[in-house]
């Protein structure tokens, strides 16, 4: 496709991208416009369901609202009784027939309270009215067929579904729809509506409701058509109330697809408009509007209608749109093609017959200017091109055939400087192979220094690894010899304190001595206590009853001194074991004295020995260091020598070098000359051609 388009004219390709900018163009403007449509009949079409569920909404809620408010006055009314203790059980069932009779759309009302919750139930169980309730306040008031309202039977109330619920939340409730009727081609909806009664204490005293026919509703609902579509109610848990399209589905769920259980999930969030297929298979928009019942329920009206309605402009306009657009296109393309032929096509010939003869060597033919626009312009450039080229061309002819004249000198004169150059290449090559012998001996004398500066070097590393050696062991014997002295200087210490400690010894083994003494006199002491105790308590058994208080302070002094005398044993038997135990510690301390003084005299003649080796030590490092600092000098002058070689061999390479490069530069500038030989040659051939090939053109 590609290959095609380039090799087509310069009309077909202008008139080819023009007519695709402006289809792409076009297109782009159509679906935009076709897509803001849409897009505006999705929105009126919203607009119109969101409306009709409004006013469908607004129409049929006050029913409801009315019996929400009812329920609430009685409730209140119901509330200053008990707080005034104003009951009345008939009073409180003609209020409830009061609101059947106001409200056609109500079909019962209803009221169950706790035992005793209303008042005293005992007062009532004599009662044939309260005889199946026993007593209690529970009362159904209904709209008989003649239209009147009545109290009937209100059996087994308290199995009551909407009773139970309200009893069990505490809350306002709102019962699920449910069909009464034995017709399944007529169905008929009813609901429940309940408010409890309530105590300071949030204790259930009963429940007040009221039952409202949904009949009405679906009539409603039959009424409205909105764009060819169906309104339909449903409660706060999907079931229909109203359902026009399909009355069958009245009082079942929504739909039992997992899409359709999506979609009321949605709604119930807050997503009010869904495009989703209805149960007949028809692709529609619904839209729906909540409607508050009482408290947190909510029923939805859903408005249903059909896509093909809502698009119904949109599909017309479409077609008309592209019809007008493809015809626009048509004509542009046609003009397009009229104009291009007009205005770029002729023109284009012109200059191409021009640069036909251009490059036929015709430079005398020149363009006629017919315009000041694009195409005039190009058309001056080119004969202003054309001038230029003849004129250069006629410079070119000239130059051609000087160039030849010398060409022909040049020619001569490579020739001969090409002879000269020969000979001097032969007299450097012999001069070249004497420079590389004397370079070889001279690198011999530099790699045989080199090898004897290394064995120098070496021996300077070893005597340096020896020096340092020698100071490291000089540093660790003078540490060693602070370790001794330190060592000394505590065995002299213990020396002093265990001969401290042997004096301590023996003065505590006098002591102990001197206390056994003073416990030998205790005890002497307690024994005479003993007997004169002992002669106190005759003489007081002697004296009868006035030396009885007597007696008793002599047998308690007996008793003292024998305690005394048994304590002077146990410190005696004490003293005994220390004084033992001492004299056994002064043996092994003066043992042990022995010891450290033998101890003493080691280590002082240790210290004396790593003295002497630090002497010896010493005088090792400075012989090291003499002989580190001759090898250091001799190396120095070894790198000097070997320098000097090299040079000498660095010179002779570069001597060698410099005569290979001339004996180079002469062998290249033999080559060379013979080039411009050559080239000379080629140059008066090219310059013959040149000259013919300008006898071509027209100038």
């Amino acid at each position: 496709m590609i290959r095609w388009f380039k090799n087509r004219s310069v009309n077909v390709k202008f008139i080819t991208l023009s007519s695709l900018i402006l289809f792409v163009a076009f297109s782009a403007l159509i679906f935009w416009n076709l897509d803001k449509l849409n897009k505006l009949s999705h929105v009126n079409g919203v607009l119109e369901a969101r409306q009709a569920g409004q006013a469908y909404s607004d129409r049929n809620k006050q029913e409801i609202q009315k019996l929400v408010a009812d329920l609430n006055g009685m409730l209140g009314n119901v509330q200053d009784q008990l707080t005034h203790g104003d009951q009345d059980r008939e009073r409180f069932k003609r209020q409830m027939g009061d609101i059947l009779s106001r409200n056609n759309s109500i079909s019962a009302m209803f009221t169950v309270w706790e035992p005793n919750g209303y008042d005293d139930d005992a007062s009532y169980s004599e009662n044939p009215a309260y005889a199946a309730t026993k007593g209690r306040l529970a009362a159904l008031v209904v709209r008989g067929e003649d239209g009147k309202t009545m109290e009937i039977p209100f059996a087994q109330f308290e199995q009551d579904a909407a009773y139970l619920e309200t009893k069990k939340t505490l809350k306002p409730t709102v019962m699920e729809p449910h069909n009464i009727s034995d017709d399944p081609a007529k169905p008929s909806m009813i609901t429940t509506i309940s408010i409890p009664v309530l105590d300071a204490q949030n204790k259930l005293l009963g429940v007040i409701g009221g039952a409202i026919m949904l009949d009405k509703l679906q009539k409603e609902a039959e009424q409205e058509r909105p764009l060819g579509g169906y309104v339909k109610l449903l409660t706060g848990n999907g079931t229909f109330i109203a359902n026009p399209q399909f009355p069958d589905l009245i009082g079942k769920a929504f739909g039992n697809s997992e899409e359709t259980k999506a979609v009321f999930a949605a709604v119930q969030q807050g997503d009010y408009e869904h495009e989703s297929v209805d149960a007949g298979g028809t692709p529609t928009l619904s839209v729906f509007v909540p409607v508050p019942v009482i408290d947190e329920y909510v029923w939805y009206v859903q408005t249903e209608i059909p896509m093909s309605t809502i698009l119904a402009d949109y599909n017309s306009s479409r077609l008309t749109s592209l019809i007008i657009s493809f015809s626009a296109l048509i004509l542009l393309g046609l003009g397009i093609w009229f104009l291009s032929r007009l205005i770029i096509v002729n023109n284009m010939k012109r200059m191409g017959a021009a640069l036909k003869a251009l490059s036929e060597g015709d430079f005398t033919r020149e363009i006629e200017v017919r315009s000041s626009d694009e195409f005039g312009k190009m058309a001056n450039y080119l004969n202003d091109a054309t001038a230029t080229l003849r004129e250069m061309l006629k410079q070119t002819s000239d130059i051609g055939g000087t160039v030849r004249t010398m060409s022909g000198e040049l020619l001569s004169s490579a020739e001969q400087t090409s002879t000269a150059a020969e000979s001097i290449s032969h007299l450097m090559d012999g001069m070249t192979g004497g420079m590389t012998s004397q370079s070889g001996e001279a690198e011999k004398a530099s790699q045989m220094m080199g090898e004897m500066a290394a064995g120098v070097r070496r021996i300077a590393e070893s005597t340096s690894a020896m020096t340092h050696s020698a100071e490291d062991v000089i540093n660790q014997t003078g540490h060693g010899d602070k370790l001794v002295q330190s060592a000394i200087a505590q065995m002299n210490m213990v020396y002093t304190s265990m001969g401290a400690s042997g004096e301590t010894m023996k003065r505590l083994g006098e002591r102990s001595q001197e206390i056994e003494g003073f416990i030998g006199l205790i005890a002497q002491i307690s024994a005479q206590t003993n007997i004169l105790a002992l002669n106190a308590s005759i003489e007081a058994a002697r004296a009868g009853e006035q030396g009885k208080g007597f007696s008793v302070v002599a047998t308690e002094i007996r008793r003292l001194a024998e305690q005394t005398k048994d304590a002077a044993a146990q410190v005696q038997a004490g003293i005994g074991e220390i004084a033992s135990e001492s004299k056994q510690a002064l043996q092994v301390l003066s043992s042990t004295v022995g010891e450290v003084e033998k101890g003493v005299n080691d280590v002082t003649e240790s210290g004396q020995l790593f003295a002497a080796i630090m002497t010896e030590m010493r005088q090792v490092l400075t012989q090291s260091q003499e002989v580190s600092a001759a090898v250091e000098q001799m190396s120095a002058g070894t790198d000097q020598v070997a320098g000097a070689v090299m040079a000498v061999s660095d010179i002779a390479k570069h001597s060698t070098g410099d005569a290979m490069n001339v004996a180079a530069a002469s062998e290249e500038q033999l080559a060379t000359m013979q080039q411009i030989t050559a080239s000379a040659t080629h140059l008066q051939a090219l310059i013959e051609d040149l000259m013919g090939r300008m006898e071509r053109f027209k100038l």
